[in-house]
């Protein structure tokens, strides 16, 4: 009971976070679930995309009914998204525990880094992007959704950290419409990441239920949340968590933690 509770309010905190800037909440969850439930990287991959995909549902509603989302940019991404996941949900059978982790606090870091670097952009011209606007290409969307499928599969973090980015950088989609039209994307991908983990023995379904709970909670109350913050000051709430989640996961194959 403890221990599903746990869960359930490490889901919500995590899901709330992630669904405020669009990352799903996995880059926050697979370090609780190896750190402090002591899952093995499949499995919390696996565990960490129920929660993922509760939290893309619910925030993807409420950003619907908002009208944040850019759909057509978003179905692109999903487009690509799809095969990527199943691909992710492969490659982490063959990857040694150590590994995943350096890799997965290598690419929270690169990501904190560039949230860094976009919060003082924006608190320097006050807007999300510099220059003229621009459209991102189809072809482009579709390789961006292959990659963050990939990613989500792999680590069980949704996919959003490699979307952000890509439409921060390379399309006109202001801020909140960007971490809309990243959740929307996580929504459609994140349950075939799942279902690939499931399939594969990496869901204890019973544990699954309160991250699922969790996710849902969160990711109603993240978009909400969101809404009232500044574009600098989400960058620079969700750049902190990164580097914790970051320096937890290399702490524990130092034997610090």
């Amino acid at each position: 009971m403890i221990v599903d509770l746990g869960l359930f309010v490490a889901a919500l905190a995590a899901s709330a976070l992630g669904s405020m800037v669009g990352l799903g909440g996995g880059f926050l969850m697979v370090p609780i679930l190896r750190l402090a439930f002591g899952f093995d990287p499949a499995v919390a991959a696996g565990m960490s995309l129920a929660m993922v995909v509760a939290n893309g549902a619910s925030s993807t509603i409420a950003n619907l009914r908002a009208r944040r989302v850019n759909l057509r940019v978003g179905l692109l991404v999903v487009a690509g998204g799809i095969p990527g996941a199943l691909l992710g949900s492969r490659i982490v059978e063959r990857i040694a525990s150590p590994i995943f982790d350096w890799l997965f606090a290598a690419l929270v870091v690169g990501v904190a880094l560039d949230f860094a670097l976009r919060r003082s952009r924006l608190a320097l011209s006050g807007t999300n992007r510099e220059g003229a606007p621009r459209t991102m290409h189809p072809v482009a969307s579709v390789l961006a959704g292959f990659f963050a499928g990939i990613l989500g599969g792999l680590f069980g973090i949704g996919g959003g950290i490699a979307i952000v980015p890509a439409l921060a950088y390379f399309s006109d989609v202001p801020i909140h419409s960007i971490t809309a039209t990243s959740q929307f994307a996580i929504a459609l991908t994140s349950p075939i990441g799942f279902v690939a983990h499931a399939l594969a023995g990496d869901v204890d379904f019973l544990r699954a239920i309160p991250l699922f709970l969790g996710g849902i909670v969160g990711g109603t109350l993240g978009p909400r949340i969101a809404a009232r913050m500044h574009a600098a000051q989400l960058l620079s709430v969700v750049s902190i968590a990164l580097v914790l989640a970051a320096a937890a996961m290399l702490l524990r194959d130092t034997h610090v933690l």
